[in-house]
This record gives C-alpha cells, sequence and structure tokens, in this order.
C-alpha cells in the first residue's frame, strides 16, 4: 500500500469511527469496546474505498449495517 493511501485509509477510519461515534453517543472508551466487538476498524481497513465519497451520515449508516450483521 503506498503511503498516500495509507494515509487516506487513517483518515477515513477516524472519519467514519467519529460518524458512529456522534450518532450513537459513545465515548472513545465505549467505542473501543464495540469495536473489539465487531471489528469496525478492520472493516473500515479493509475496504476504504467504499467510504471515500460519503457523506458523514453515510458513513454511520454503512457501520451500523455492519455491525447489524455482524452480530
Amino acid at each position: 500500500m503506498s503511503e498516500k493511501r495509507l494515509e487516506n485509509t487513517i483518515f477515513l477510519m477516524y472519519l467514519a469511527t467519529d460518524a458512529y461515534m456522534k450518532r450513537h453517543g459513545l465515548s472513545r472508551r465505549e467505542f473501543l469496546s464495540v469495536n473489539e466487538r465487531f471489528g469496525i476498524v478492520k472493516f473500515i481497513a479493509d475496504c476504504p474505498d467504499i467510504f471515500d465519497s460519503m457523506t458523514e451520515s453515510e458513513m454511520a449508516d454503512e457501520l451500523d449495517e455492519y455491525v447489524a450483521h455482524a452480530a
């Protein structure tokens, strides 16, 4: 993975997880617990391209759908 792609992926991980935390009113600690259970950050890292053109709300929707199917 190129350095630029890695930086973009990390940025998308930040944006998507922040959107998810805001939607659900989660603290970082609470999010880390959810992430440990469902692997949200790994999901974003595995397919960052789907998040690349999404709005904050769409990112949170995508993560909600992922968590619902992972549960």
